[in-house]
């Protein structure tokens, strides 16, 4: 993907760090950007004091990364670069003591595309999918400390367990591992990768909402799975999941499928087996599909949803709601004065107390990021990047 934005005047030394805005400030909004030339994309790393106001410009800003996938994890920023099939290249920065973005690190890992940073802990898991029965995945324990992969371990994805038996001729295309407690939970689209013939099992089990279970270190303890609604997650997204106040979780499918159980609904999770007597179906209430999704804490989650006739959904684009699965609460977010485009990858939403910030490219030079308040289900129009076609990511960094 190509964006045609002069940035002669973004700065192009890798070793060069722009001048902080304030270098009083106690964090950093570290915002990754894709700004071009007509005949290359490049991306970059801005940082700003706010997300909800003002104006950053490509002018004389930006550090140029070669990833485009941001991560946070131990106070640093790591920046991936997916390169399929091949190893990818990750840089690490930090706040220096003038507040600025500086890298400290640079390490080789296979192309990975499902991350988890984990909770209290200087790991963050990276993962490759495998892409065929097979071929195993592969997960990286990435030191935050030391910048480096501790250790890596092949993953079987024939996960398939469908009435208590494994399905041998079917993987996990995992979308997203979560942290629930002292288990890791797997949300997956089954995969047929066998050699009878493809569609011999009617909708080949996408029908089904598949949750793989591991403790910690990634071992396969169990494969839950519900016939009310389709799979969960989508590729390259952390969608799917969100751990309730209580404990409890709750599930939902982007209802990607021709079945007939095929609405976006929610389920219920309680002590790692399903709970018969959840089901919401949010298709019903908002009349459109869920696209995408994220937990924002205290029992709700923010969604995109648009209209299940793909013509209708690209004309109208996608619409936010803030959801409570607990209450079944549904409400529309008044505010965005943009049509918001639909995507195949991850939207750059983050979540930082307890509200949502949402990048939109407004026009091909400018990118405007949204702040969304669950507490009235508004958003407001916030910080402006001119000069920036396409956010990619968005974190915060204390100094």
């Amino acid at each position: 993907m190509v964006f045609a934005v002069a940035t002669t005047s973004c700065s192009n030394n890798k070793n060069e760090v722009p001048d902080p805005v304030n270098p009083e400030a106690s964090s950093k909004f570290i915002i990754a950007g894709a700004a071009a030339t007509a005949e290359q994309s490049k991306t970059y790393l801005f940082t700003s004091d706010a997300l909800d106001q003002g104006s950053i410009t490509v002018k004389g800003n930006g550090y140029e990364t070669d990833g485009s996938t941001l991560k946070i994890q131990n106070n640093k920023a790591f920046s991936f670069k997916y390169n399929r099939g091949n190893d990818g290249f990750t840089e690490v920065f930090k706040l220096n003591n003038s507040n600025a973005l500086e890298k400290v690190s640079s390490f080789s890992v296979k192309s990975v595309n499902v991350f988890l940073p984990y909770q209290n802990s200087k790991y963050l898991l990276a993962y490759n999918i495998g892409r065929s029965l097979t071929t195993s995945g592969t997960a990286y324990w990435i030191n935050t400390e030391s910048s480096s992969v501790d250790r890596n371990a092949a993953f079987d994805q024939k996960i398939i367990y469908v009435d208590g038996k494994k399905n041998e001729n079917y993987y996990a295309f995992i979308y997203s591992f979560f942290e629930v407690k002292d288990k890791i939970y797997a949300v997956y689209a089954p995969t047929y990768g066998g050699k009878d013939d493809v569609g011999k099992v009617e909708f080949d089990y996408k029908n089904r909402a598949f949750v793989s279970i591991f403790d910690k270190d990634m071992k396969f303890i169990k494969t839950i799975n519900d016939t009310r609604m389709p799979y969960i997650g989508r590729y390259y997204t952390s969608t799917g999941l969100g751990q309730a106040t209580n404990g409890d979780v709750y599930v939902f499918s982007n209802g990607e499928t021709t079945s007939s159980n095929q609405h976006s609904a929610f389920l219920k999770i309680v002590n790692d087996s399903y709970d018969a007597n959840y089901y919401w179906d949010v298709e019903q209430v908002a009349g459109k599909k869920i696209e995408y999704g994220k937990y924002l804490g205290n029992n709700k989650f923010i969604l995109l949803l648009a209209d299940r006739d793909d013509a209708k959904a690209e004309s109208e684009g996608g619409k936010l709601a803030i959801v409570d699965p607990v209450k079944k609460e549904f409400n529309w977010v008044s505010g965005v004065s943009q049509k918001i485009n639909l995507q195949g990858y991850d939207y750059p939403l983050f979540i930082h107390d307890g509200k949502a910030y949402l990048a939109l490219s407004e026009k091909t030079s400018l990118s405007v990021i949204y702040e969304i308040n669950p507490a009235n289900n508004s958003a407001k129009r916030g910080l402006e990047l001119q000069g920036v076609s396409e956010v990619t990511g968005l974190g915060v960094l204390s100094k």
